[in-house]
């Protein structure tokens, strides 16, 4: 069986992709985006694809449930199961120039449940993956992003603080490409 879902293999979808390996034939193909998967979808027949019911794209108004919708006709929904995500951290750059946010579009409920709490106004952005989102942070010396904790315990630099801490279930369908 060949998965194809969102890469680096630091992201959720890679770790959820790698516990359906069964066989040495089996594989992960990882993408930079669902959008670029979804742009390549009609050369995967007869492979799989491995969405979070919370994938919604960062370039346009699009996520797991147009992409079900969409491709009824194209796709088989082989496998419905559930598991916690990777622990992720809201951190905050106390030295940061911008006062912008980066963060994957499905972590919005996180950052604008803090930014309430502290009625903090901050411009948010947001990009493919929480992996992508790390790095343009740190990059451009923004206020916040949203990243998994074990990325942020071999990357952290000292002006960073963690600021909260979450691990929620997430829902994962694996379908076949018809």
């Amino acid at each position: 069986m060949i998965i194809h879902t969102l890469g680096p293999k630091s992201t959720d979808s890679y770790a959820a992709a790698k516990s359906l390996l069964q066989s040495e034939e089996d594989d992960i193909v990882e993408y930079p985006s669902f959008d670029s998967l979804l742009h390549n979808l009609e050369q995967l027949k007869g492979q799989h694809v491995l969405f979070p019911v919370a994938f919604k794209s960062a370039r346009r108004d699009y996520g797991w449930k147009e992409f079900n919708y969409d491709y009824w006709d194209k796709i088989e929904l082989v496998n419905v199961f559930q598991r916690k995500t990777k622990p992720m951290l809201l951190i905050k750059n106390q030295q940061h120039t911008e006062n912008t946010a980066m963060i994957h579009p499905a972590t919005t409920i996180f950052l604008k449940k803090y930014l309430d709490t502290q009625s903090e106004q901050t411009v948010v952005r947001f990009t493919d993956s929480k992996y992508k989102a790390w790095k343009a942070f740190c990059k451009k010396s923004m206020k916040y992003t949203i990243i998994s904790e074990d990325v942020y315990e071999k990357e952290k630099q000292p002006e960073h603080t963690v600021e909260e801490r979450y691990e929620p279930v997430m829902v994962w369908c694996l379908y076949k490409i018809n």
